[in-house]
């Protein structure tokens, strides 16, 4: 559960001097403040100068009204008005918050009902996560980020959605669906040169390509016993050589995401016939060719517009004739480790060879799954589930180690064969936070909960702190 010990309200009133705050004598203790001395509050990225002073009577901290807008605090309800606070004696610095952004693709303020599209409710749950304990989000859009200083207009919660001129956060959270829009000179340069700027944290700062991850990962004793052989198919030679060696092939575009774009080819003797499949396909048949040549044919063209990777077929589980495989959601928690929130397993669609929900698939929980597939009996779901855990976790971390990027959130698709091996899929950097997710119930989210318990981390809120940016898996700030 999150919680904070020093969540407390924040007093803008006029009548105290605009250079000076007052906090309540009970705090300063139990965060040892100095009195009277000069010290730095922050707020974001936005610090200034003041004199602490010790309030006997009242709860809090109060600060005039010019030096709340200077630090970029937003006139919220009196309520909604309340900040965790963090004194770093090194420092000599108050940090109020965190202060949590989102970077969203998004707006729709002619519909407040869902002003973010379909992750509106996931927005929501992350606000509300964030005002229990003390923290505070706000999300904004590419055509919000300024050419030059530190404020932003991004929506805040306060009873509702609300546009405000924000300081820059502390972190950016990138919720961007697409590698287009990610890779705009304005937010790339959001990424590098602002975030350097101001020692600002970028978490699943990019997407991932299918070919990168497996290259990235080939070498890595701790992980490459779950890699299916895949290769970046760019020639014949290619193709020759894995349907040769594998029954079955897949063909991936690199870039590809939700299933599409996927094609399986069968290598079928007497007489040999190769098939190929699209994934996307319904009530549509193979097409079948009688040399790998002409096969590499059909490809030549899609080559020379954008990437594939080519990968060894397995013999995954199935539910009668659909197969099964698992996502895990990992993300990182309040200690800045790696962790299982959720492992779901998915079962294809009538005709369809991938499981992705967005072509036909559907899930439900593993231990109820397992039971139903061609899984040898021998084999115990409740240790299946173990496995997939301890792989999702292992390929997260070699991730970190491997990959130049900070992520805090993962989706890992592993698949299981009929001799019971896990296997890796493919690793997804953006994972859905969409609100009509299956299983879901009606409540917020323990990934919701995970985003802000490692935002807390990275900023120095909680227990295992992490406030120079030192974590030793890129728990780290921005840089180039």
């Amino acid at each position: 559960m999150l919680k904070s010990k020093f969540i407390v309200p924040i007093h803008i009133v006029d009548s105290i001097a605009q250079d000076s705050i007052y906090i309540s004598e009970m705090i300063m203790k139990e965060q040892k403040i100095p009195k009277a001395q000069h010290i730095t509050i922050q707020f974001g990225v936005h610090t200034h100068a003041v004199k602490v002073l010790p309030n006997q009577k009242n709860q809090g901290i109060f600060i005039h009204p010019r030096l709340a807008q200077q630090l970029g605090i937003p006139p919220l309800s009196s309520k909604s008005l309340q900040f965790d606070i963090q004194y770093m004696s090194k420092l000599s610095t108050i940090k109020l918050g965190p202060l949590l952004s989102v970077l969203i693709n998004k707006e729709t303020p002619e519909d407040m009902n869902k002003p973010f599209g379909v992750i509106s409710s996931f927005c929501r749950e992350l606000a509300e996560t964030c005002h229990a304990v003390g923290a505070t989000v706000y999300f904004f859009t590419p055509s919000s980020i300024p050419l030059n200083g530190t404020f932003i207009n991004g929506w805040i919660l306060d009873g509702e959605w609300k546009k405000r001129p924000m300081p820059l956060a502390e972190i950016i959270y990138n919720r961007l669906p697409t590698r287009q829009i990610e890779n705009q000179a304005h937010v790339q340069r959001l990424f590098t040169q602002t975030a350097k700027k101001h020692n600002i944290f970028i978490f699943n700062e990019r997407f991932l390509d299918k070919h990168d991850v497996f290259h990235a990962l080939q070498d890595d004793e701790s992980v490459k016993h779950y890699l299916p052989e895949s290769l970046l198919l760019e020639d014949f030679s290619t193709l020759k050589y894995m349907i040769n060696k594998y029954y079955v092939v897949y063909v991936k575009p690199v870039q590809g995401s939700l299933g599409r774009g996927i094609y399986r080819i069968i290598s079928l003797e007497n007489p040999k016939i190769l098939t190929l499949e699209k994934a996307s396909s319904t009530n549509q048949k193979p097409m079948k060719f009688s040399s790998i040549s002409s096969l590499y044919r059909t490809f030549k063209s899609k080559l020379s517009r954008k990437q594939y990777q080519i990968q060894q077929g397995l013999s995954v589980i199935q539910v009668g004739r659909s197969p099964v495989d698992f996502r895990a959601l990992v993300q990182k928690n309040s200690t800045g480790a790696w962790s299982i929130t959720s492992i779901v397993a998915r079962t294809a669609g009538n005709e369809r060879f991938v499981a992705n929900l967005a072509r036909g698939g559907s899930i439900d929980t593993v231990t109820n799954t397992l039971p139903r597939t061609n899984l040898p009996q021998h084999f115990n779901a409740e240790d299946m589930l173990l496995a997939l855990k301890r792989a999702a976790i292992a390929i997260s971390e070699a991730i970190d180690s491997n990959i130049d990027a900070h992520f805090g959130e993962l989706g890992v698709d592993l698949a299981i064969d009929v001799q019971g091996k896990v296997w890796l899929i493919e690793v997804n950097s953006k994972p859905s936070k969409n609100d009509n997710t299956p299983l879901r119930e009606n409540k917020i989210r323990p990934s919701v909960r995970k985003v802000v318990s490692y935002a807390k981390y990275l900023t120095g809120f909680k227990e295992g702190r992490n406030p120079h940016g030192s974590h030793r898996v890129r728990s780290r700030r921005r840089k180039n």
